[in-house]
């Protein structure tokens, strides 16, 4: 999944958010759905606005479960 890099919490945490175009059920006009993620870096070097490839992994914590690619 592509995600964009929005925030860097510590040294091996950022918080990412990934972007879909769903049309509207009864209209049909296409709305930016959004979701953020918290996920484990492993010491990569990252910049806030970068374009990451993110995974599912194990749980990390109570919310960062996923990981990049």
């Amino acid at each position: 999944m592509k995600a964009k890099i929005i925030g860097i919490i510590d040294n091996r945490t950022i918080k990412a958010i990934s972007e879909t175009l769903k049309p509207h059920k009864r209209y049909g006009k296409f709305i930016t759905s959004t979701k953020k993620f918290i996920v484990e870096t492993n010491n990569a070097v990252v910049k806030i606005g970068q374009e990451i490839e993110i995974t599912s992994s194990k749980p990390y914590s109570k919310r960062k479960t996923w990981i990049i690619k």
